[in-house]
């Protein structure tokens, strides 16, 4: 993994980026890993995510963390997608969508998509809560706390650390350590 696409992400946790921002990317990665590859509702989620206002940083980083994770999501994803497809009152409108020119090419009728795409979306907005009340709470408690350890204060003075965060021109608000 890119070490300025970390740097990056931590700049943007200890800057005065907003909460939501850095939230809004995590969500949009993990919305992004729950689809079994690139799919086309993947790729309109994607442009979606670079029309908004989010951290990028945090959504590479997260979706690369994510899809670490996609192995352990694909049995309860295929197990949704299967549920949702299966549904008696959804059945004839699945029909018709299959039966539109374009529209098969989505894959919307494979139970990975569908319930990657299902679970990516019902996880969105707990997930931008969760992560946007975590990330105020590392940046009132926890950011401090990590500063001012010892631990750390040596960890950066290590010539190999002091000399990557010159290579990359950021240190990230850690000064007051």
């Amino acid at each position: 993994m890119p070490l300025k696409l970390i740097t990056n992400f931590l700049g943007g946790i200890n800057a005065n980026k907003r909460p939501g921002e850095i939230a809004a990317g995590i969500a949009f990665g993990f919305l992004l890993a729950a689809q079994p590859g690139w799919t086309i509702a993947a790729i309109v989620f994607f442009c979606i995510a670079f029309m908004l206002k989010i951290n990028m940083p945090a959504l590479f980083l997260s979706l690369f963390l994510f899809s670490l994770a996609s192995p352990v999501l694909d049995i309860p994803s295929g197990l949704l997608g299967g549920f949702i497809l299966n549904l008696p009152a959804l059945r004839g409108f699945f029909t018709v969508l299959y039966n539109l020119p374009l529209v098969p090419y989505t894959r919307f009728n494979d139970t990975l998509v569908m319930g990657g795409l299902a679970l990516g979306i019902i996880a969105w907005l707990p997930l931008f809560f969760a992560f946007r009340v975590l990330v105020g709470i590392y940046r009132n408690t926890v950011r401090e706390k990590i500063v001012t350890s010892n631990f750390f204060k040596a960890f950066m003075k290590l010539p190999l650390v002091s000399k990557i965060f010159q290579l990359v021109g950021k240190i990230l608000d850690f000064s007051a350590g």
